[in-house]
């Protein structure tokens, strides 16, 4: 694992204050100051498990746990979307 992805497996993310969320004829939206994505199912449960207080590995538990699916594929998963959440400027990561 390269020190990249360790860095980000115990990084904690945190949602921004003016983040919002809608759920739009069953769609999960949410949106930053400059863009929007469509939430899938597993994303929509990472989203709820950030707390400021998980690191991405735990949450990376919790959806192999949820979802029965591999620990390291769902870490992994769960780094991706994170990754792609803060490039969008919808969460950050401490």
């Amino acid at each position: 694992m390269s020190d990249a992805q360790q860095n980000i497996h115990a990084s904690v993310p945190t949602l921004r204050l003016d983040a919002r969320i809608r759920n739009i004829r069953g769609k999960v939206m949410i949106a930053g100051p400059a863009q929007a994505f469509e939430l899938s199912e597993t994303a929509a449960f990472i989203w709820k498990q950030i707390d400021g207080s998980n690191t991405v590995a735990q949450i990376g538990r919790l959806l192999a746990a949820e979802y029965e699916v591999d620990e390291a594929t769902a870490v992994e998963d769960t780094a991706e979307v994170v990754a792609e959440l803060a490039a969008g400027n919808i969460v950050t990561l401490a």
